[in-house]
């Protein structure tokens, strides 16, 4: 009987140890990554998640995290500077070990990018420049101003003149570069246009349309719209259709989006300025893992454009992105 009793004994210390040490195991699978070593966890801030070409991004950066065994927070800061002030301030806090900033404000990020350099976080700047380039630690960004370049030249094999309408937005590095392009490239070649107005539009649809609608209320004597991107240039082509007017007016946005595409294909835009958003993440996170391995990095990683016309958008997936 007595052996009997050491023998349960035993077991259930057995059982016990078995399970104490299982609690542990789970408990280091859980927090180590696929080296073996703790969990790193990324933070990443867009400006907006309201559009598509931002998730394809995210997306590509998340698989390969999440596949080492790292984490992502992604947040969206809804066009607001100070929302986006307080997402990277709070991701300070945390100690993530890098930050990734799609900035809203391009000079407004500046004094929350100086507390995560003091803080020893490394930053990646995310498809737009900040204005303090020493405050991030690598850049990836489209050549927005070949993007606006590129829109201006097929403009000038279209008409010889013409009254332009632009959807702008002028906190955004990108935006600007885009529309510097496209003016700057019209302006060399001694091509004539007059400037029917800079509409700021936050590069959102919901926000271009009724602005381009009200400007039309006061005028319809317009013959190009060049959009920041391709929402605004979405709701730019919805406020022209409602007045019958898109057959007769050329519209140019940037991004490559399947959206674009398709009015293209269908003559009912002109062109647009293809990004890939997927070349951006893969690029963003293949930066962000060479940084956090000690390894050098180049500082600015360009991505290419490429304009979409109705000549050579059936070279293109309609359905997806570059």
């Amino acid at each position: 009987m007595r052996v009997k009793k050491i023998i349960l004994c035993v077991g259930y210390v057995s059982i016990a140890v078995v399970f104490a040490i299982s609690i542990v195991l789970l408990f280091y699978s859980r927090n180590k990554n696929e080296t073996g070593k703790a969990k790193r966890t990324i933070g990443a801030s867009y400006m907006t998640m309201n559009n598509p070409y931002f998730e394809v991004i995210n997306e590509e950066i998340k698989a390969v995290v999440e596949n080492k065994g790292d984490i992502l927070e992604t947040r969206d800061s809804a066009m607001d500077a100070e929302v986006q002030a307080e997402q990277v301030e709070g991701f300070i806090d945390e100690k993530v070990d890098c930050i990734l900033i799609n900035a809203v404000d391009w000079k407004a990020i500046g004094s929350s990018l100086k507390k995560a350099k003091k803080a020893g976080i490394p930053v990646i700047a995310v498809d737009t420049l900040v204005y303090d380039q020493s405050l991030v630690d690598g850049i990836v960004v489209s050549d927005n101003y070949k993007a606006g370049a590129q829109c201006a030249k097929d403009l000038m094999k279209r008409k010889k003149r013409g009254k332009i309408l632009f959807l702008v937005q002028s906190e955004n590095k990108s935006a600007l570069d885009r529309i510097k392009g496209f003016k700057e490239t019209l302006e060399k070649a001694g091509w004539n246009y007059e400037n029917i107005g800079d509409i700021e539009c936050k590069g959102q649809l919901e926000v271009s349309q009724p602005l381009v609608e009200n400007v039309l209320t006061k005028t319809k004597d317009i013959d190009v719209v060049m959009a920041l991107n391709d929402p605004s240039a979405m709701g730019a082509m919805a406020a022209l259709d409602a007045e019958h007017m898109l057959s007769d007016v050329l519209v140019y946005g940037a991004d490559g989006s399947p959206e674009a595409k398709t009015m293209i294909y269908k003559n009912q835009m002109t062109a647009t300025a293809a990004q890939s958003p997927r070349i951006t993440g893969k690029k963003t996170v293949e930066m962000l893992y060479k940084i956090l391995a000690g390894k050098p990095v180049e500082s600015q990683y360009i991505v290419p454009v490429r304009l979409i016309t109705r000549d050579n958008v059936e070279d293109y997936s309609l359905s997806g992105w570059q």
